[in-house]
């Protein structure tokens, strides 16, 4: 590894390219574009209109060290949460840090009336500054959100590095012959993986699953599920893609048509089904998978609010943790409180006025709501006004438990060649997302010009390898 970060193969493997002809750049930028067009990584901005997703043609380069490490990270840090969870129904603490509305309690009640199930299965995504070829680049990770339901990419990120190890790969290795690089685990597979584990552990004999999202387009969306459906019955599981609405129950099992379900993968949220209730659609499939442990993610993976790195970063909640456990909270995840009128320990240590800490702190800082996607709505302190800043703060002071305020974790920067002119470089903010299990660890690269990085946001897909 430390060749590695000696040899900085992020400028070597530009300087490769940029030594390529610009007929060969063109053709290849315009090649990867007609292949996001056919493979439908695109973005869609009404229901008739889609946009493909740019693919830079450089990939980003991890150790299979950092691999391992963030593998074991975030299976560690999902044994941990699931356990401080299950006593959520009856652990005010808790309750006040990861805030649901109150119908939201009355379903979540319903649906445990056990307790939360065993085994609780979250397939998540892990948002990350990964700095990848710095030496210190594990003392500076830090892991920024949580995406526990329906995360994206599952779909646009393998196929994008498909494409670039058949059109750039060849070339790069040809003009940097070492180190050898390998694309990273399909995030797909491993979800196949999860999906027969649990099917298993529930006592299932067969492991037939319903990829279940509200199926109506939004701006800003796009069809990746019904991708991933398609493409894991290419790989012999049997599967289908389907409306939360167009499922029942008959006989005590969950049925399509005359199909019957062992799991869910869902792309849905609580909410999400209490809006579909309310509007007199079916959701008593839902309900009783829920209950029966058949959904994945399970309900701890409902918990993936911004404010869950205040369970994590505050020693209010130190209780929960092992020293070592604490440790590890401590150097992965950003200070960051949810935000109302109250009394807190700030990043020093030191209990400091919440409201007047963030309005003096503006530019260490950013704001999010607690439980939105997308970027939408986040303020980063340095790019704000200070009037600005005072407005979004005055406003979740008023929508209490509704926003969070997290310590700024600087983003890397990197040099690529823009997919909309390779004759030119952009230098864009990179994020590196991870998706880990106990079988492997998966990577989503995203990289955009704004510090907001976003695919919905006009983000491009960054191709990660491995150098073998």
């Amino acid at each position: 590894m430390a060749r590695f970060r000696r040899e900085r193969w992020h400028a070597k493997l530009l300087e490769a390219l940029r030594h390529q002809s610009p007929e060969w750049r063109r053709q290849t930028a315009a090649a990867l574009q007609h292949a996001a067009r056919r493979d439908d990584i695109v973005i869609y901005s009404d229901a008739k209109t889609a946009h493909p997703v740019a693919i830079h043609l450089l990939p980003w380069l991890l150790t299979r060290a950092q691999s391992f490490y963030i593998q074991a990270l975030g299976n560690r840090i999902r044994r941990v949460l699931n356990r401080v969870l299950r006593t959520y129904l009856d652990d005010q603490a808790l309750q006040e840090v990861l805030p649901f509305s109150e119908d939201e309690r009355v379903w979540l009640a319903r649906l445990t009336p056990k307790g939360f199930p065993d085994p609780s299965t979250v397939f998540e995504r892990f948002d990350t500054n990964l700095v990848a070829d710095e030496p210190d680049w594990a003392r500076t990770l830090r892991i920024l959100e949580f995406n526990a339901v329906g995360i994206g990419c599952l779909h646009f990120m393998p196929v994008a590095n498909a494409l670039v190890a058949e059109h750039v790969l060849p070339v790069l290795q040809t003009a940097v012959p070492e180190p050898m690089l390998r694309p990273t685990a399909d995030p797909r597979l491993l979800l196949r993986e999860v999906l027969e584990a649990h099917a298993k552990a529930i006592g299932r004999s067969t492991c037939v699953v319903a990829f279940v999202e509200r199926r109506e387009t939004t701006p800003g969306g796009a069809d990746e599920m019904l991708h991933v459906s398609r493409f894991l019955q290419t790989q012999g599981l049997q599967t289908v893609c389907v409306d939360p609405r167009e499922l029942q129950v008959r006989g005590g099992e969950i049925v399509h048509h005359d199909l019957t379900i062992d799991v869910l993968y869902r792309d849905f949220s609580l909410n999400e089904i209490l809006s579909i209730d309310k509007h007199g659609g079916q959701v008593d499939a839902i309900q009783h998978a829920f209950q029966r442990n058949q959904v994945v993610s399970g309900l701890t993976g409902e918990f993936d609010h911004k404010s869950l790195c205040e369970l994590l970063s505050n020693p209010e909640f130190d209780r929960y943790f092992t020293p070592s456990q604490r440790r590890t909270n401590r150097t992965v995840i950003p200070w960051t409180r949810l935000i109302r009128e109250r009394k807190t320990p700030g990043p020093s240590g030191h209990e400091v006025e919440l409201p007047g800490f963030i309005r003096d702190h503006r530019e260490q800082l950013v704001i999010k709501p607690n439980r939105a996607y997308g970027g939408q709505d986040v303020l980063i302190g340095k790019e704000a006004s200070a009037s600005g800043w005072d407005q979004i703060l005055a406003k979740a002071l008023s929508e209490p438990n509704g926003w969070v305020a997290q310590e700024v974790a600087p983003l890397p920067m990197a040099d690529f060649l823009d997919p909309d002119d390779v004759a030119r470089l952009t230098h864009e903010f990179v994020t590196i997302g991870f998706i880990a299990t106990p079988q492997g660890v998966a990577f989503v690269g995203r990289a955009s010009p704004e510090p907001i990085v976003n695919i919905s946001r006009g983000g491009r897909l960054v191709p990660i390898f491995l150098i073998h």
